[in-house]
């Protein structure tokens, strides 16, 4: 998944040791993602991939260095995630790597993976992701009181949301507004109109073989025969 700052890939080996040291305890990323904060390793997070437990993607600037992480897993009904992650270098906040890395997450979901919802839950005190959700088309579903601990006391959380068709309408919107944008199609509509016209020439072919064709052939046959059609008779 290709953006202007970023891409995302599946992780190799050297991004699980990333991921250990971002949100591992103290660290700032797992503050700022409000994640437990627990003492994680590389196997751990290896393991979450392998097995489901989550879908991992690195995200990686133009100088192909692994800058953050993101990840969904399914959550609720058929069609329902959570997303989480962050951008692990404080330094690196802030210059859009992280608005660009879960906008193609949430692309890849509705786009290719039918998603109908996808949610995501940020402290109250993390005022960059506060700025990023408030203007992005997202939901405010509720407010989770005293939810997170940091600094020697709780912290409220926040639950924001998006439904398939509100995402559809943004996508609508910025092809009104945006003359770049293009919707991340994996195969171009183009190419899929040449594939459906090829296939409507070789029905109206007179060499086109269908199986509506072959079953009218042998019913044709039969009548000329007088014997029983055969299933699997060829004209």
């Amino acid at each position: 998944m290709q953006g202007k700052l970023v891409r995302l890939e599946r992780p190799a080996d050297q991004d699980y040791e990333l991921m250990a040291q971002w949100f591992g305890p103290d660290s700032a990323a797992a503050v700022m993602a409000a994640t437990e904060g627990d003492v994680v390793t590389a196997e751990d997070f290896r393991k979450l991939d392998h097995t489901g437990g989550l879908r991992q993607f690195a995200v990686r600037d133009g100088e192909d260095r692994t800058v953050g992480a993101v990840h969904y897993k399914a959550q609720g009904p058929v069609g329902g995630y959570v997303l989480g992650g962050a951008i692990g270098d404080p330094e690196l906040w802030r210059r859009g790597f992280g608005a660009e890395a879960f906008d193609l997450l949430i692309d890849h979901l509705f786009h290719a993976r039918n998603a109908h919802r996808v949610t995501f839950t940020t402290a109250l005190y993390n005022k960059n992701v506060m700025r990023l959700v408030t203007g992005v088309g997202f939901t405010l579903e509720g407010i989770l009181r005293e939810y997170f601990y940091l600094d020697g006391r709780h912290h409220d959380g926040a639950v924001w949301g998006l439904l398939r068709h509100e995402y559809y309408a943004a996508v609508e919107e910025l092809k009104r507004t945006d003359p770049t944008f293009v919707l991340p199609d994996t195969i171009p509509e183009a190419d899929k109109a040449e594939a459906r016209r090829l296939l409507a020439e070789y029905i109206t072919s007179p060499n086109g073989k269908t199986s509506a064709g072959l079953l009218l052939a042998s019913v044709a046959a039969a009548d000329a025969t007088g014997q029983p059609a055969e299933p699997s008779a060829q004209p």
